[in-house]
């Protein structure tokens, strides 16, 4: 299969990302490229790289997100997981305070609900069968007991509404009738910056975490 690396990024990416990715593309045949987004906020970012991708006319996109670092073995993991039946994969990953850290995916049993975008291989025939735009923010899903989920109009401003767009696009491409698979015994991890470098010194470096623990799942809005 052909793929193309997709990163949603408004400006910046992590040097620990970039190794990480180039480490799975190396081995796993098939890499058209990999596409980027600059300037541009959520869910623009992630609808841009996806139209990028997918116009080089591969059969996945690999979405690695600026701050997320996979663990090697990432991708062609994903690629098996993808070929025992489902259109989406994930690798999940930690999100939060490392004390606090929740996973980037919530499941009911055995069905994976949603997934975040952070480390996620999805085939390119998810996008042929969602509406565009595959990506929003202006609808969000509030939990109501159990695992149901229940849709809403966002009201924030658009530059308030964190997030969600994830969401959005995993229970558009569930009531399509497609499913999300999660890679079994793996997590990614993702990076903190705890204090910028500062300029005019040769130690001007980013003090930054690496948080690799899921300690709890997602809590859900409302």
């Amino acid at each position: 299969m052909t793929y193309a690396v997709v990163t949603p990024s408004r400006g910046l990416v992590h040097s620990r990302t970039i190794e990480a990715v180039m480490g799975n593309v190396a081995e796993v045949p098939g890499f058209r490229g990999w596409f980027l987004s600059h300037d541009l906020p959520i869910p623009d970012c992630d609808e841009r790289v996806a139209e990028l991708g997918l116009a080089t006319g591969v059969d996945a996109l690999w979405f690695v997100e600026e701050d997320v670092v996979v663990p090697p073995g990432a991708l062609a993991a994903s690629f098996r997981t993808l070929a025992a039946g489902f259109d989406v994969v994930a690798v999940d990953y930690p999100v939060g305070a490392a004390e606090d850290a929740w996973g980037c995916s919530v499941s009911d049993g055995d069905e994976v609900l949603w997934c975040g975008l952070g480390a996620t291989l999805i085939a390119a025939h998810v996008f042929e069968r969602l509406p565009r735009p595959w990506f929003r923010t202006d609808v969000e899903y509030v939990k109501r007991g159990g695992a149901v989920w229940e849709a809403r109009p966002n009201a924030a401003e658009p530059e308030r509404r964190w997030g969600g767009q994830d969401i959005h696009f995993c229970m558009a491409l569930r009531a399509a009738g497609m499913k999300i698979g999660l890679v079994p015994g793996m997590t990614a991890s993702q990076v903190k910056v705890v204090t910028m470098g500062q300029p005019g010194t040769n130690h001007g470096w980013h003090a930054v975490e690496i948080h690799d623990r899921i300690l709890k799942q997602y809590p859900g809005r409302g």
